[in-house]
């Protein structure tokens, strides 16, 4: 079955506005969301399995809004197929679904979902998380933003605009980070108790120094001087840690909105897999701070529906924890 355009197709130059694909077997709901988002080249699919073949075909949607019970193939199966096309492996993904019951929500998390919205839900929410996703994606991926951008929440790169920096060992990374946190500057000695959990010989830093060097390449240096380690960037430094505990602080004193725009910039398990005194430190740390902002927007939110959402994501979280 062709897949179907939103109500905005007609509006001039759509190839100028961010292309958002719908996928859900309710021709009411489809059409719903296209006359919300009519500030988007919405394109609409009824089936899973169009939508895919669409994508396979070169439709680049910038971001994806799913429903999750659907004949053939559900939301979470597309979620998985969506994933594993290297094309689309950085593409928001909302989950829009009547389901709302703890276990789909945690399976959601669990694979990634940007967003989970429960049916029925207010144009203004949709439009809300459709703006943040596009304008997180932006951010992560204008080549035009001269920084330095290190992820290191829910996932891991480190990347110079488009160009995507390698690294030979994880303990680079855990330098890298652990140096950002220090302000680029720590005694040989709090790096060794923060990096190494037992005793590490002396030539262990000065190699893993030597390879973040060679991370860095013509975009900072590194090095050990007067019994410290120090970093200096040629860019300013994006990273995600940062911009969640920024975040976090505006929240403390602005209200819902500044709530959760702090609960969307924790973007998941700080260096997941990584061992250290100071990553596990600093993980538990963040989920701490995540934590009580699920928290706040429980007491944030009003009375009914939202309330309800707040409190499955909070339980959903603990659940994975």
């Amino acid at each position: 079955m062709p897949s179907e355009r939103g109500a905005n197709e007609a509006a001039p130059d759509p190839e100028q506005r961010p292309l958002i694909a719908v996928v859900d077997d309710d021709e009411a709901v489809r059409t719903l969301v296209a006359r919300v988002l009519t500030a988007y080249d919405v394109r609409t699919f009824e089936r899973p399995q169009v939508a895919l073949k669409a994508f396979a075909a070169g439709v680049r949607p910038r971001l994806i809004i799913s429903d999750i019970q659907m004949p053939g193939m559900d939301g979470f199966e597309l979620h998985a197929e969506v994933r594993r096309m290297a094309p689309l492996r950085g593409v928001p993904f909302v989950y829009l679904t009547a389901m709302d019951d703890r276990g789909s929500l945690r399976r959601g998390m669990v694979q990634g979902a940007d967003d989970y919205l429960t049916k029925p839900f207010t144009p203004a929410e949709l439009r809300q998380a459709v703006a943040i996703r596009l304008a997180r994606l932006e951010t992560l991926t204008d080549p035009a933003a001269a920084s330095f951008d290190i992820t290191s929440l829910g996932g891991l790169a480190l990347a110079v605009g488009n160009k995507r920096l390698t690294w030979e060992a994880r303990k680079v990374v855990t330098l890298l980070t652990f140096l950002l946190d220090h302000r680029g500057r720590a005694s040989v000695n709090a790096v060794r108790h923060g990096l190494w959990s037992g005793v590490s010989a002396d030539n262990h830093l000065h190699v893993l120094v030597s390879r973040l060097r060679k991370t860095l390449g013509e975009h900072g240096r590194a090095g050990v001087a007067d019994d410290h380690v120090w970093l200096e960037l040629d860019l300013p430094a994006r990273w995600d840690v940062s911009a969640f505990e920024a975040a976090a602080e505006r929240a403390q004193d602005g209200g819902r909105d500044a709530i959760e725009a702090a609960i969307e910039a924790y973007g998941g398990e700080f260096l997941a897999d990584f061992e250290g005194p100071w990553v596990e430190a600093r993980r538990s740390e963040l989920e701490g701070r995540y934590l009580d902002l699920l928290e706040a927007a429980i007491e944030a939110a009003p009375a009914g529906p939202e309330r309800k959402r707040a409190t499955i994501r909070f339980e959903g979280f603990l659940d994975l924890a």
